[in-house]
């Protein structure tokens, strides 16, 4: 799986889902781009419904808390998010499967 999307409709301080199936979602932070998956292992909530905080992805459903630099769950650990590999190349990112 690879995922192509241009630099320029990624928003800093934003989360975008940019696929629905699987759903993912990216965020930059304005140096660093992140890939995770885009539903809440808890109850099952969109995470691009959520925000971020330095490096915490706070579900907006229920307040389930995640690293966004890896997935891990903060909350419940073992409840992770799938991470995904961001290249950066030109004006395009490129997400794949770790």
């Amino acid at each position: 799986m690879e995922i192509k999307i241009k630099k320029e409709i990624i928003e800093k301080g934003q989360l975008i889902e940019v696929s629905k199936s699987p759903k993912i979602i990216i965020y930059f932070d304005g140096e660093k781009y992140y890939a995770v998956s885009g539903i809440c292992p808890h109850a099952k909530w969109p995470l691009e419904l959520g925000f971020v905080n330095k490096t915490t992805l706070t579900c907006g459903g229920h307040g389930w808390e995640f690293d966004i630099e890896d997935g891990n769950c903060i909350t419940n650990p073992g409840r992770n998010l799938k991470n995904y590999s961001v290249l950066e190349a030109n004006d395009e990112i490129i997400i794949s499967e770790n």
